[in-house]
């Protein structure tokens, strides 16, 4: 991989090429950071719940150590 120069006038330049591709009216800010299509919504859900999980499994294996000490 190339290293990337920090020239003052390539940073600028690549901060200007973003910005052209971007759309940032209000009404689309929150679909470039959401997936709000039915897999997208379903997909944080099941992340959600896993991580729910975890945690309530790691709480239950902390109580169990904590009675050993």
């Amino acid at each position: 991989m190339s290293p990337v120069s920090m020239a003052p006038e390539d940073v600028r330049a690549r901060l200007q090429r973003a910005s052209d591709l971007a759309d940032l009216r209000p009404e689309h800010r929150l679909d470039a950071k959401l997936d709000m299509s039915p897999s997208g919504v379903m997909r944080r859900l099941r992340i959600a719940s896993e991580l729910r999980d975890l945690c309530n499994a790691l709480n239950r294996a902390g109580r169990g150590q904590a009675g050993d000490l």
